[in-house]
């Protein structure tokens, strides 16, 4: 996908010193108007990616290319289109957030005047407007998250980052974040990069995840796929009480088959109804417990990641 928005070709950075690569020979491309969710362990790799990707760090071997330029060496040209909410992206707390604003104008080059009818309804938008008088410091965590995503947002950027962007946030503010972002996506056909350890949010809202352990992509597919390749469904059976679910987990065990009990709940792994259901309700039966319930369920994208890394406990 050469016309894509980035394109990384055996995309290596290593920094001196370090034994092992921080990103080791990572390859992908990602379209217009995609939400890529972006997912691995902490010291996997992400933050240099992202960092190469907007052209802050250049790679050590292999090629990326921003809007069809490199980043490293043709900054403005990547950077004129990229708008970027890092988390840990520093203010000056003793200036109001709306001064903080007016110097990333100045900053990027841009007029105030042309960039405030924008700004304005984005910080309206997330409940910002009223409060960008007040100094930095006397935000709350979730204000100064959403002053980041206002400052991020001057301008129309055709790739937004997203790094952490629900940090800091209530449920509600969570949901307004995601909103807002598909919102960009839908109109302005946006290209979004999000991380996220909240990955219940990558989950609802990327076309595709990135999954990167230990500097390396270890796949790159839709949500569901992921589900599909590397999770399982499984059983709960619900009995009356201890004893029966005691009863349940040893007729697995015998079946060759993991169980797990809590209370009166057995999950079974890896188990289709279909398959044990006959042989289940006939040893019930004969050892006098009764099933008050049966249902199945299926991993979510965080157990499949935690299993994809290695991290399962």
């Amino acid at each position: 996908m050469a016309n894509g928005v980035v394109n990384a070709e055996e995309l290596t950075k290593r920094y001196r010193g370090k034994e092992t690569p921080a990103v080791d020979r990572i390859s992908f491309d990602i379209a217009k108007g995609e939400t890529i969710g972006l997912l691995g362990p902490n010291g996997a790799g992400k933050t240099t990616l992202m960092k190469m990707i907007c052209g802050v760090t250049p790679p050590t071997t292999g090629r990326i290319r921003v809007f069809g330029v490199d980043p490293a060496r043709d900054p403005v040209a990547a950077k004129t289109g990229i708008g970027a909410m890092h988390q840990s992206a520093p203010y000056d707390e003793m200036l109001s957030a709306l001064d903080n604003l007016l110097i990333a104008t100045r900053f990027k080059g841009l007029s105030w005047r042309t960039t405030r009818p924008w700004a304005m309804e984005v910080a309206e938008y997330l409940g910002l407007a009223d409060h960008l008088s007040r100094l930095v410091f006397q935000l709350s965590g979730g204000q100064r998250q959403r002053l980041q995503l206002v400052r991020a947002l001057l301008t129309i950027p055709e790739l937004l980052i997203l790094d952490e962007p629900s940090a800091g946030l209530d449920v509600a503010g969570r949901h307004q974040i995601e909103r807002f972002v598909r919102w960009l996506r839908e109109e302005y056909g946006m290209t979004v990069i999000w991380t996220s350890h909240i990955i219940q949010e990558l989950e609802r809202n990327a076309q595709r995840v990135l999954v990167i352990n230990q500097g390396k992509v270890v796949r790159f597919a839709q949500p569901s796929e992921l589900v599909k390749e590397f999770g399982g469904a499984h059983l709960l059976v619900s009995v009356d009480d201890a004893v029966g679910a005691k009863v349940v987990k040893e007729w697995a065990a015998a079946a060759g088959l993991a169980a797990t009990v809590q209370d009166a709940e057995v999950r079974i792994e890896n188990a289709q109804v279909r398959d044990v259901l006959p042989q289940l309700s006939r040893h019930c039966h004969d050892s006098g417990v009764a099933i008050s319930g049966i249902s199945t369920v299926t991993d979510s994208l965080e157990q499949v990641f935690l299993r994809m890394t290695g991290n399962e406990g």
